[in-house]
């Protein structure tokens, strides 16, 4: 039952979106600085989950924090968080930060061969600094990367799995971001957020 009204939620949500044109839509992140945890934050400002979790409940790939490197490395690149910007490189160049797929470096946008359609959510950096971005509806993640190639010179994939849910506040009131996954957060494994 809950799979059902998932879908049906989803798919009125993305006919609205695809009827109007719109792929993807920005999120402008509150002000202060980009961390990184595999703690949950208590009160933050904005809070997205960011690496993957593995279906073991384990953080994928390597990942930085308080200037210790743990786990493996799965992907080439890295995600280094520093101030209100990141930087995605082959090595570290800040003391917090994850292992996620780049979608976009050096305003290129990256191909994949994975052809599976869903939301997906993005951090990007630009001139004037770092944003969300979100997909309307389903696509493909080479067809995501390109959307954020568009409007951004960086960009690496966030965990929009079955746990995607996230949040931004402005002032008192909470805006929920992918709010299906809202019943499985207990499940995520490591954040990225603002406090």
């Amino acid at each position: 039952m809950k799979r059902i009204f998932y879908v049906l939620t989803l798919l009125c949500i993305s006919i609205g979106a695809y009827s109007q044109g719109v792929k993807v839509t920005r999120i402008d992140l509150p002000e202060g600085e980009l961390k990184w945890s595999y703690e949950r934050p208590e009160d933050a400002k904005m809070c997205v989950p960011a690496a993957f979790t593995t279906k073991d409940g384990k953080i994928a790939g390597a990942y930085r924090y308080k200037g210790k490197t743990y786990q493996k490395e799965v992907y080439k690149m890295k995600v280094s968080l520093k101030g209100e910007i990141f930087y995605i490189s082959n090595k570290w160049l800040s003391d917090n930060g994850f292992q996620q797929l780049t979608l976009v470096y050096n305003s290129r946008a990256m191909r994949f061969k994975d052809k599976s359609k869903a939301i997906r959510r993005a951090l990007c950096k630009d001139k004037n600094g770092a944003f969300l971005l979100e997909s309307n509806y389903p696509m493909t993640l080479s067809a995501f990367a390109v959307e954020c190639s568009k409007c951004s010179t960086n960009a690496t994939y966030l965990d929009m799995g079955e746990y995607g849910y996230g949040y931004i506040k402005k002032g008192n009131i909470v805006k929920p971001l992918f709010v299906l996954g809202i019943a499985t957060q207990h499940k995520q494994t490591n954040w990225l957020y603002i406090e």
